[in-house]
């Protein structure tokens, strides 16, 4: 059980710092990478599965 905390608590922590992260960059630096503002919380998300 400890350790599904522990994994949970790693994919928010993944998910916020992507969310951030991406929330910093310009739109034109967003644009560059196909991404939209409306896509940053799913990416993030998304990222933050795969860890």
């Amino acid at each position: 059980m400890l350790h599904e905390l522990r994994h949970r608590f790693a994919r928010w922590l993944a998910y916020r710092q992507t969310l951030a992260s991406l929330r910093r960059l310009p739109d034109s630096i967003l644009a560059d990478a196909g991404l939209s503002r409306d896509e940053i919380r799913e990416r993030a998300r998304d990222a933050s599965l795969r860890r």
